[in-house]
């Protein structure tokens, strides 16, 4: 049964803004909506007026801003939940082999039609999972709420605390962050501290931020310009279809 109910293994590429390309290994978690319930694996995410503002915030304050993109972020939480099992075929199987032989050799199987499959046992949560943003947002409420931050009781994904008399806001979508204080060393002192939780994470520091397909702009003193036009021709420049096209009718 549990090979019958195991989770296929998914590998996407994309380009990111900066031109690198980004590859993530994933599982295709449809089949566990059949038995997990919508409310029992939905995460919390920011509300755009928390990102906003606390923007207007950090401008009028002049905090210093940075914001952080935590990379696998999803594979520093356990999975709770010992019976997902995911299974790798062809390649993604043989390069588990090769990467770990001593572990994984004996485990690879070969199907009727003769291409290699490996069945695994998900030890972490992974991106396809139901409740992989759930178990990331629960570890990442329990690291901020273990160096004193409070959550905010309005949007469970806001969060502040007392640095040297001034406050330091921390706000997070999923794994992309933006913190801000008016002492920009205590701004590096945080980004240290999630580096040393998560490992090397992609930082932006400055007066301009691209977060969450904003563009927040801190360059002139106690304002901030917000503008999604960059993040809106990015969409169109990849849509496939003309746009400029006329349509015989409203709705065609």
């Amino acid at each position: 049964q549990q090979r019958k109910d195991a989770l296929a293994s998914l590998m996407f590429l994309k380009e990111k803004r900066n031109g690198e390309v980004k590859g993530r290994a994933c599982v295709d978690g449809r089949p566990q909506r059949e038995t997990i319930r919508k409310e029992e694996a939905a995460s919390p995410t920011a509300a755009t007026e928390s990102v906003t503002l606390s923007s207007v915030i950090d401008a009028h304050e002049r905090r210093d801003v940075a914001t952080l993109d935590i990379p696998g972020a999803f594979l520093h939480s356990d999975n709770d939940d010992k019976n997902v099992i995911m299974i790798l075929k062809g390649l993604l199987g043989e390069l588990m082999v090769k990467v770990a032989p001593q572990i994984y050799r004996k485990y690879l199987l070969a199907n009727e039609k003769g291409e290699k499959i490996l069945y695994v046992r998900m030890t972490k949560a992974l991106y396809g999972m139901l409740k992989s943003a759930l178990l990331f947002y629960k570890k990442l409420v329990s690291d901020l709420r273990s160096v004193g931050f409070e959550i905010n009781p309005y949007d469970p994904c806001m969060a502040n605390k007392k640095s040297y008399g001034k406050q330091m806001t921390v706000v997070w979508h999923v794994d992309d962050l933006k913190v801000s204080h008016v002492d920009p060393k205590r701004v590096t002192r945080f980004c240290d501290w999630i580096q040393s939780k998560y490992g090397s994470c992609s930082v932006n520091r400055g007066k301009v931020h691209e977060y969450l397909g904003i563009d927040l702009d801190f360059r002139t003193p106690g304002v901030v310009r917000m503008s999604m036009i960059p993040y809106i021709q990015k969409i169109l420049d990849q849509f496939p279809e003309d746009l400029g096209a006329s349509a015989p009718t409203p709705a065609a």
